[in-house]
């Protein structure tokens, strides 16, 4: 829980960060931009790396390496980590930190539209 709080707060500074350097003015607005683009970012990067960490392109990688590998280096190959082991983490805290920001996002826009 700390961690996604710290992931959060974080995000919100590079929010902060994005609405002084690109739109030059502090506003709502501008803030409701921001923070899309910034917690759609988070959540995608999260939801791609769960979809690696679960071996979904194992064998597609595992097969393009074995067909486009002469046979001399085979054993080499065989020998590689497939994606799901380099991605073993878990993707749960970038996914729930980007979706509380994409929520306050929504709730900003509630706001800006009331």
């Amino acid at each position: 829980m700390k961690k996604t709080i710290l992931n959060f707060s974080i995000s919100h500074v590079i929010i902060l960060l994005i609405m002084f350097l690109y739109y030059k003015q502090f506003s709502l607005l501008s803030y409701i931009n921001s923070s899309f683009i910034v917690g759609g970012t988070i959540t995608f990067v999260g939801l791609i790396y769960y979809v690696f960490s679960t071996g979904f392109f194992d064998f597609f990688t595992v097969s393009m390496r074995k067909v486009f590998t002469p046979k001399r280096r085979r054993d080499d190959v065989l020998s590689m980590r497939k994606p799901s082991e380099i991605f073993s983490g878990s993707s749960s805290r970038l996914v729930v930190s980007g979706v509380l920001v994409l929520i306050a996002s929504a709730i900003a826009l509630g706001i800006f539209y009331s």
